[in-house]
C-alpha cells in the first residue's frame, strides 16, 4: 500500500469556499503517495472541498471525531454524551455570547445552527456554512437535534467560556481565534490521525500530515514520518516548534511533488 500525506483544509486546501486548485491537484496525482484530510469541517462541507480529488481514503473531519468516506458512508465516529451536551448548551446560551452553536447531524448529514447574541461577522447563509436549520431559542434547537447523534460542536465568537462548568467535561480547540471546537475528551486530531493509520494499516512513520493552526497541535504532537505547518502566514509557535518543516502555502505543491519523486 501506497503512504500517506494528510492534510488540513480551512486555510490549505480551501478557504472560505474557494479551492487550492494547485494543490489539491498535486495531492491528486501523486505517484508514491495517496492522499486523504483531516479537518475541523463538518463532512458536508469537506464533500465541497474534496468534490474533484479521486479520494481513495476516508476523510477525517470534525476535529477527528468522524472518519467518513467520499461518498458519504461513515464509518467510525466518537458520539458525544447527550446529556453531557445538552447541558453545555443551555450554559453556553445563558453565560456567554457568540455568534452561533452548531452541528451536523450524523444521521441526516445537515447542519444545524444556534444564533447567538453577537451580530454575525457572516451570515450563515453563506455558501461554505451549509446551513439548514436556523433556531434563536436554545430550547427550541435542543429539542430538534438528535442528541444521540452528536460528534461535535462548535462555536464562532465564544466569550466568557471560563465561566462553564460543564466544558471541563470536553476537549476544546479553538481555530482562527474564533472557532471553538468541543468534542469528547481524548477526541481530536490526533486521535483521528491514529484511526486512520489503523483504517489503512500504516504505521504513523507512513504518514505525512500538514497543518496551520491550532486545532492541529493534536496531531503535530504525534511521532509521524513528516510535519509539514504550512499557511499564507507563518503559523502559531506552538505548532512550529512541533513541525519538521515550514513551507509557505505558496511554495508547498512543489515542495510535496519534491517529496513524491524522492520516494520513487
Amino acid at each position: 500500500m501506497k503512504k500517506l500525506i494528510v492534510c488540513d483544509m480551512s486555510g490549505i486546501a480551501s478557504n472560505k469556499g474557494v479551492n487550492n486548485e494547485e494543490l489539491l491537484n498535486v495531492l491528486n496525482n501523486l505517484n508514491n503517495y495517496d492522499c486523504t484530510f483531516c479537518t475541523g469541517k463538518g463532512y458536508s462541507g469537506g464533500y465541497e472541498t474534496i468534490k474533484n480529488v479521486n479520494l481513495k481514503i476516508p476523510f477525517i473531519c470534525e476535529n477527528g471525531s468522524v472518519l467518513v468516506t467520499k461518498n458519504g458512508k461513515i464509518i467510525y465516529n466518537e458520539k458525544m454524551n447527550g446529556q453531557k451536551v445538552a447541558k453545555l448548551i443551555n450554559e453556553i446560551s445563558k453565560k456567554c455570547s457568540f455568534e452561533f452553536l452548531a452541528y451536523v447531524d450524523l444521521k441526516t448529514h445537515k447542519y444545524k445552527f444556534l444564533r447567538g447574541n453577537k451580530e454575525l461577522s457572516e451570515e450563515l447563509t453563506q455558501p461554505w456554512f451549509y446551513s439548514e436549520e436556523i433556531y434563536s431559542d436554545a430550547n427550541d434547537f435542543l429539542n430538534n437535534i438528535d442528541l444521540n447523534n452528536v460528534c461535535r460542536i462548535t462555536t464562532r465568537g465564544l466569550d466568557g467560556e471560563e465561566a462553564l462548568d460543564s466544558l471541563k467535561n470536553f476537549h476544546v480547540v479553538v481555530s482562527e481565534n474564533e472557532f471553538h471546537s468541543i468534542c469528547s475528551i481524548g477526541v481530536n486530531k490526533g486521535s483521528g490521525i491514529k484511526k486512520i493509520a489503523e483504517y489503512c494499516n500504516l504505521s504513523l512513520k507512513d504518514l505525512i500530515i500538514i497543518g496551520n493552526d491550532l486545532n492541529d497541535i493534536d496531531m503535530f504532537k504525534l511521532d509521524c514520518g513528516l510535519k509539514i505547518a504550512t499557511g499564507n502566514s507563518k503559523p502559531p509557535k506552538t505548532l512550529l516548534d512541533l513541525a519538521d518543516v515550514y513551507v509557505p502555502l505558496e511554495n508547498l505543491p512543489n515542495y510535496i511533488k519534491a517529496v513524491d519523486k524522492n520516494n520513487d
